[in-house]
């Protein structure tokens, strides 16, 4: 009987003994695990290069992003406040939207806008005019930060209105160095 229970003994001590390993086994694997998914957390955390950016136009909130552009809603609010700048002027405060927009185009982009900012500053102060740009249709591509814009412009000199212009524009908008440039900015002739 003693062998008996020696035995059975035995097999309860190695049972014990083999679920004990197994147990601390998993409980390794666990906080190898862990300590993995912490220090790739933290390093997420400590390594966030979020940009926060308020809008020019008037909205409550502000965007954030990774990498080198915005998302859509971002692009959308920048792409409007743009065209608003080039467009939405009168021979008044033309000069000064044009500056704002120049300061916010890049260096290669700048030279090409004067040319055709100039010619249509010309165009509205010759007869004291006013245009407006009225945004039909937006389509914003965030992964390439491409923005196309339909709309009708429209010009006013005096009393006298001009008939619409369907006009479609692209634009593109990127973080260069930390600050936002307007690298493009055409017409699309349809």
């Amino acid at each position: 009987m003693d062998i008996k229970k020696q035995t059975d003994q035995k097999k309860v001590l190695a049972y014990t003994v083999f679920f004990s390993l197994i147990i601390t086994g998993c409980s390794s694997l666990s906080s190898i695990y862990l300590a993995y998914q912490n220090k790739r957390l933290t390093e997420q955390l400590l390594n966030n290069k979020q940009t926060i950016i308020s809008p020019m136009v008037n909205s409550e909130k502000e965007f954030s992003f990774y990498g080198d552009r915005g998302d859509a809603r971002y692009l959308r609010s920048m792409a409007i406040s743009f065209l608003s700048l080039r467009l939405n002027v009168s021979a008044q405060n033309i000069e000064q939207s044009h500056e704002i927009l120049l300061g916010y185009a890049s260096d290669d982009l700048r030279a090409k806008l004067m040319e055709v900012l100039s010619r249509e500053k010309k165009s509205l102060t010759i007869d004291n005019g006013v245009s407006a740009f009225y945004v039909k249709e937006i389509k914003v591509n965030p992964n390439t930060g491409l923005v196309d814009v339909v709309g009708n412009l429209e010009f006013y000199y005096g009393i006298k209105k001009i008939e619409p212009i369907r006009k479609h524009y692209q634009l593109r908008i990127e973080m260069r160095n930390s600050q936002l440039k307007l690298t493009n900015f055409v017409e699309i002739h349809e």
